[in-house]
């Protein structure tokens, strides 16, 4: 039996709650980018582009482990030029609030 405490474990819920809903909001921003003719093919469209992503995330994180020598380094080498390119996506985001969505995309 595990010894963690009843702490841990809510601590554990809570990143675990925090994850879920980082990406509920995620898929929502990205799909009001979109008119709402097509939202319902961004909001399952683009997890799995993010998914799919995590290839070129792996393939990055090994060439710098070689070039480096040290995991450690390379990890946060990684993950900071991945959130350096999130929140540069989310700086660049535009404002749907009052955006008027009867539109269609060319």
């Amino acid at each position: 039996m595990n010894n963690a405490s009843v702490s841990q474990l809510y601590l554990a819920c809570a990143l675990l709650g925090f994850g879920t809903g980082f990406w509920a909001i995620f898929v929502t921003m990205a799909a009001e980018q979109f008119g709402t003719n097509i939202r319902a093919t961004v909001a399952t469209t683009v997890p799995n582009m993010v998914r799919g992503s995590l290839n070129l995330v792996s393939l990055l994180f090994a060439w710098l482990q070689v070039q480096m020598g040290n995991y450690i380094k390379a990890g946060w080498v990684t993950g900071i030029i991945v959130l350096v390119i999130g929140i540069t996506s989310v700086i660049m985001s535009e404002e749907t609030y009052h955006k008027d969505l009867d539109y269609v995309e060319m």
